[in-house]
């Protein structure tokens, strides 16, 4: 019987793999990004990559060079590269989707579709990881070059939300580390490309809004919700509370940009909320598109179109909050509450799902040609 899976957590994987076998690409023979060896390395996954120390393969050990062509003659001085793959991940989130039966889960249709996607789209993360090749492809000198391509599902979320990057790149070469931040990658996966860049409890989230836009909203009057609650009273007074605190939240928002003091502080939240700490990149895959977005396109974004202005959604009172340009009239991004809860009885409640979503407007995205030389931020 077919297993389900957490999509995301199984692309974060995938998506490793495939990073690793771009690295792997070069003039000279060695392996190659297609589907079919996506799928070969993911059979060969041990269930070492469900622990802490994660599975590691090399995916290739040997001479690399690029082919510069001067005058009729040939040009290239070859490295001696070796490409590592280590992942960690939950075993409970992908286990039957890596392995000898990885095909035997819920979602290998859409799995496959999104490998194909990986493999066929032109994207920039794509190019600044050929661009990171040419650092020791191009420059004339024969190194010792080592690639280490990072997955850690497992150890990740010990950052408390602060870390966004699900994939990195670390390169060494004849022993000193490249540091290079648009190696760093935010995965989101799904049919389609995902607008959600972070989805916290709400309590936690509605904090980060009040200690990041000075909303003056005491900290102990609500601290009560960081708290488990197990029985049908608690869970009622928790959807309560919750929802009071959210809508002193919104309404604390918009009365600090009526005041004047809150576009700043807003770019400031989007970055946080989108990069992290650690400046990933965010990259979202669809079956049949990605989208992605960078800080440096977000920076470019901000120095052209510098106000937002903040309203509730739907107008006047709605349960949403958008962030606007105010130039050029367009949404940037919203802040949303997910109520999935029911009233069961007098005073008792059950809760599927209480989230605080942070999802991005059309124009979070970056132009697939973005330049941050030329500043084509596209809109």
């Amino acid at each position: 019987m077919a297993k389900s899976v957490n999509l995301g957590s199984v692309m974060e994987g995938i998506f490793a793999i495939a990073v690793g076998l771009i690295m792997c690409e070069s003039d000279a023979p060695g392996r190659k990004l297609d589907v079919s060896s996506v799928n070969r390395i993911r059979g060969q996954v041990k269930n070492s990559m469900y622990t802490r120390g994660g599975f590691t393969k090399v995916l290739f050990r040997g001479k690399q060079f690029r082919v510069k062509t001067q005058g009729s003659q040939p040009d290239y001085v070859p490295d001696f590269v070796t490409v590592t793959l280590q992942v960690s991940l939950k075993e409970g989130e992908v286990a039957s989707a890596f392995g000898k039966k990885f095909f035997d889960n819920t979602k290998e249709s859409v799995i496959q579709s999104l490998i194909k996607e990986v493999v066929t789209s032109a994207t920039k993360y794509k190019k600044d990881l050929r661009k990171a090749q040419d650092q020791y492809l191009l420059n004339n000198k024969p190194e010792k070059v080592d690639v280490v391509v990072v997955a850690d599902g497992v150890g990740g979320e010990q950052s408390g939300g602060n870390l966004k990057g699900d994939v990195a790149v670390n390169i060494t070469i004849n022993g000193t580390s490249i540091i290079n931040r648009d190696l760093n990658f935010s995965l989101k996966a799904g049919k389609t490309p995902s607008k959600t860049i972070s989805n916290e409890s709400p309590y936690k989230s509605m904090m980060r809004v009040n200690e990041t836009f000075v909303l003056g909203i005491d900290p102990q009057k609500y601290e009560f919700l960081a708290g488990v609650s197990r029985t049908p009273k608690e869970k009622f007074e928790k959807v309560k509370y919750t929802t009071m605190f959210y809508n002193e939240v919104l309404d604390g928002l918009v009365d600090s940009f009526s005041a004047g003091r809150g576009s700043a502080k807003a770019w400031d939240f989007l970055k946080k909320a989108a990069f992290g700490d650690d400046y990933a990149a965010v990259v979202s895959i669809g079956t049949t598109k990605t989208n992605e977005s960078s800080m440096q396109y977000i920076d470019a974004l901000q120095k052209r179109y510098p106000t937002l202005v903040a309203e509730r959604s739907p107008k006047p009172n709605g349960p949403n909050v958008k962030f606007i340009l105010s130039e050029i009239k367009q949404p940037l991004f919203q802040i949303r509450f997910k109520n999935r809860s029911k009233i069961t009885g007098d005073g008792e409640a059950s809760i599927s799902e209480l989230k605080m979503m942070i999802e991005t407007e059309k124009i979070f995205k970056q132009p697939s040609d973005w330049d941050p030389s030329v500043g084509n931020i596209g809109v």
